[in-house]
């Protein structure tokens, strides 16, 4: 029975199916289909491991140009709103991933890159939340901060006055 699964596996169109399976069956991979998934899967991962975010963007852009209304625009815009969206880019601007990947749910709202951008707006959503609530926090620490060294201040001047209230003492003692 497994000798017939294989052949039909490794007559499949993609290569990287058959090679994915062999790296599985070695050891080598952690899945049939880890080969598979990191290249053409998740088309973002290529752009994370290379880095050229410019001509991911500049590609993607093209490809948006060029592509018809009807089909094909699925994939370009979820990669735009991944390169807006990415920490670690150097095109980071919410905004615009929030626009292409709203664009991509509105024109796609089948297609599994509409829910893998929506999946994304949620992430952004709830880091953008952690980001105001860290914002919040620091203000508030500045708030304290510039409390506790005024406090720190009048300490400082009781004492001073503290002191000189016992040189006057000592004076008119004498």
């Amino acid at each position: 029975m497994r000798s017939r699964r294989v052949p039909r596996i490794l007559s499949g169109r993609d290569p990287r199916i058959a090679v994915g399976m062999c790296l599985f069956i070695a050891g080598c991979a952690s899945s049939p289909l880890s080969l598979l998934w990191s290249q053409s899967l998740f088309p973002a991962q290529k752009v994370i491991e290379n880095g050229d975010y410019k001509g991911f963007l500049a590609a993607n852009q093209r490809t948006l140009a060029e592509c018809g209304v009807e089909t094909g625009c699925d994939v370009p815009l979820f990669n735009l709103g991944f390169v807006y969206a990415f920490p670690s880019s150097p095109y980071r601007d919410p905004q615009k991933a929030r626009r292409y990947l709203n664009e991509l749910h509105s024109r796609y709202p089948h297609s599994p890159w509409a829910t893998h951008g929506q999946v994304l707006l949620s992430f952004m959503h709830e880091q953008g939340k952690a980001e105001e609530a860290q914002r919040r926090l620091r203000a508030e620490l500045r708030t304290r901060d510039t409390i506790i060294r005024k406090l720190r201040e009048q300490l400082n001047r009781a004492r001073e006055i503290d002191v000189e209230l016992e040189k006057m003492e000592r004076e008119l003692l004498r």
